[in-house]
């Protein structure tokens, strides 16, 4: 792009940005929404104390302010399984002897405050109320990025002007940050340091965020190590005999993505890094590697009956269920939910069919077409005008050491271990709790749930061990030695620190979208005059939006659930409805997540490819498109129409594969017969 189209795109950029401030949002529905996630999480922490007998509720507030504080105080007695103490918390008691639950909520200058009180546990809670500003951050960080193609620095201006709308005072902001920054630093060596404030600080200091870095890195290290010792050459060479040319190629390396199901960050790291030689071999381009990768990882870890993301689906249901209540025939506990939920994702599922069905079609769709075009006719892997990202002389390509021979098990042992510690390490620990039985979907769900808040500590340890298992491999075996096998391990490691930054500036944007009220924002320009039929599909584009917006799966379910399942109820009240909006939250926060330029997903797709991360970014966006129409169209609003869940897969099976002939060009030409023996790596100089 030159310096003028990337003024032009820049220039009409902000005008839509200022265009925001005329958006018809409703704001007393950003106040109700705002209201009820406070007290849905203050109800929430207090109850598992505090709200186990009856008590006597006070609010002191609006109206609706009253309703909706009643409203989360009977779901957490539906929760608690004490139902007959329904109308002791509700009604005024003479009994002095019964505790009072008191509720004050305050509305002023943009902000709502919540405190709940009872006895002398004290639960307080602030947010902003949502409006045009809350939308800024994230249109700020697209404009940037699309014009000038600098994610970083996109990245880091949407951050600091998300500080700038919380805070208003710019100088102020770059100062807690800075201070954030250098807060956080004790907590990179695993250290307890000062309380910080400030966006960047805060994901710097958080644990989760810190493992998943470690687990990054440390897999990528692993990977060096395997490929200089002649480990990822050896499984190409046995992989090749499935994979004999471009469609095949891509056919196996979308299986490695299903098959490695339970957890999408391991998805992606996992696959992307191995698969990288194979496809490499058939001149696929790593924009199509980091596609299918990408279109492997979430859509098959949200529907697998055993992953770390059903403990978190699960959760999210469970605490619906009072809201589900009075529908007929409604699943009495979230596991049975997610079940009857399950025929409904039609997005993973469409998304999973289409990257099978382009790879038996040879045929892609806009860039993809240029991006394998460019690799069939022998140019270059990775698109070499990008000005951000990887670099072709830059990716952790492994490169083996001469003379040595090349054998596929120096690199199934070490991925192998680590998934198989990964897995193992999480049945341990789901099933240290009690008696939990592997044979029945409802342990296994038990499992994932109780090992939750293990899982960033489990990828990263099981990250760890298979780099000292791969060390180990190439020492027993003289392939190489210490030095060279450090020095692989921290070469590999060194070419992700730009990734790493887009990674933490994302999960800082995140924050900010949060803070600001932009979900609820999103949320409240929909409004709730829609008819039964059309529900579903608006919820799938609305999850879409939101999770497209701040760039969080996880976080836009837990947005968008406590508010369309409720709608449904009281808008149709028919149970396939109530479910289908409900797949439509979760599949839409899927969606809108593929197609995300803060997607943390999506960059560690990029990151583990070796792919430029706006490439993969621009070559996905069609495919996820043609899903989601597929998935609206024939999934929700066909579904909610009358159309039978069968002919729902066989209309979207049939506008998948239209839409790839239609408007899609065979990239791949070239025969299915394997490709010349790759030459012998060049001796390094003495």
């Amino acid at each position: 792009m030159t310096t003028k189209s990337s003024l032009i795109v820049f220039g009409v950029g902000l005008l839509a940005i200022a265009s925001a401030y005329f958006l018809p949002i409703d704001h007393d529905s950003v106040y109700e929404n705002t209201l009820e996630g406070l007290a849905r999480k203050s109800v929430a922490k207090l109850g598992k104390e505090k709200l186990q007998s009856p008590v006597r509720l006070t609010v002191r507030g609006d109206a609706a302010a009253q309703a909706i504080i009643k409203k989360q105080v009977f779901a957490q007695t539906a929760r608690d399984g004490s139902s007959d103490a329904w109308v002791s918390r509700f009604s005024p008691s003479t009994q002095t002897n019964t505790p009072e639950l008191i509720a004050e909520v305050e509305r002023d200058k943009g902000f709502v405050s919540l405190k709940m009180t009872v006895g002398k546990t004290v639960d307080s809670r602030r947010a902003r109320l949502g409006d045009w500003a809350a939308l800024m951050p994230p249109l700020i960080a697209l404009v940037i990025a699309i014009a000038f193609r600098k994610v970083v620095w996109a990245l880091l201006i949407a951050v600091l002007a998300g500080g700038v709308i919380m805070r208003g005072d710019l100088f102020g902001t770059l100062w807690i940050e800075f201070k954030s920054i250098i807060g956080a630093a004790p907590a990179l060596f695993g250290l307890s340091g000062p309380t910080v404030e400030g966006y960047l600080g805060q994901v710097l200091a958080a644990t989760f965020n810190l493992q998943i870095l470690g687990f990054t890195f440390a897999l990528v290290g692993m990977v060096a190590v395997v490929g200089r010792m002649g480990g990822t050459r050896g499984l190409v060479d046995a992989l090749s005999q499935f994979a004999t040319g471009p469609r095949s190629a891509q056919a196996v390396t979308s299986a490695m993505g299903t098959a490695v199901f339970f957890d999408d960050y391991a998805n992606t790291v996992v696959v992307g890094t191995t698969a990288r030689s194979l496809t490499d071999r058939h001149k696929i381009s790593r924009e199509k590697l980091a596609y299918i990768v990408d279109s492997t990882s979430a859509p098959v870890a949200g529907i697998a009956i055993i992953s770390t993301w059903i403990g978190y689906e699960v959760g999210l249901f469970e605490d619906l269920l009072s809201t589900l209540s009075g529908v007929p025939g409604m699943a009495g506990s979230g596991y049975e939910l997610f079940f009857d939920i399950l025929p409904l994702r039609f997005y993973c599922l469409f998304a999973l069919a289409l990257v099978f069905m382009n790879a038996w079609s040879g045929r892609d769709l806009g860039p993809m077409y240029r991006a394998e075009r460019r690799a069939r006719s022998g140019g270059p892997l990775v698109p070499i005008d990008e000005e951000i990202d990887t670099k072709p002389d830059e990716e952790p390509e492994a490169i083996e050491k001469a003379g040595i021979p090349y054998r596929a098990w120096n690199a199934i042992i070490p991925i192998g271990s680590v998934l198989a510690l990964t897995l193992g390490w999480i049945v341990s620990v789901g099933t240290s709790s009690g008696d939990v039985s592997l044979t029945s979907l409802s342990g296994w769900k038990s499992i994932f749930d109780t090992a939750s808040d293990e899982i960033g500590y489990i990828l990263l340890m099981s990250a760890v061990f298979g780099s000292v298992v791969a060390v180990v491999l190439a020492l027993a075996q003289r392939l190489l030695t210490i030095r060279e096998s450090l020095d692989a391990y921290f070469t590999g490691i060194s070419t992700l620190a730009e990734a790493a930054s887009i990674l933490i500036l994302a999960w800082a944007i995140k924050e900010v979208c949060s803070d600001l009220g932009t979900g609820m924002t999103l949320v409240a320009l929909v409004g709730d005059s829609l008819s039964g039929m059309m529900l579903p599909l608006v919820v799938f584009l609305l999850s879409g939006a939101v999770a497209f917006s701040t760039g969080t799966s996880w976080g836009t379910m837990a947005l968008v659930l406590p508010i369309a399942a409720p709608l449904s109820v009281s808008l149709s009240g028919e149970p396939l409805i109530v479910l289908a909006c409900m797949g439509a939250v979760l599949d839409g926060a899927i969606w809108g997540d593929h197609c995300s330029p803060i997607s943390d997903t999506t960059i560690l797709s990029s990151t583990a490819t070796g792919c430029p991360h706006l490439a993969h970014v621009r070559t996905q966006l069609p495919y996820a498109t043609l899903a989601m129409v597929a998935s609206g169209l024939a999934g929700y609003l066909g579904v909610a129409a009358g159309l039978p869940i069968w002919t729902a897969y066989c209309a979207g099976l049939l506008i998948l594969g239209a839409g790839l002939f239609i408007f899609g060009k065979p990239s791949n030409e070239d025969t299915e017969t394997s490709p010349p023996d790759m030459p012998d790596p060049i001796p390094e100089p003495q």
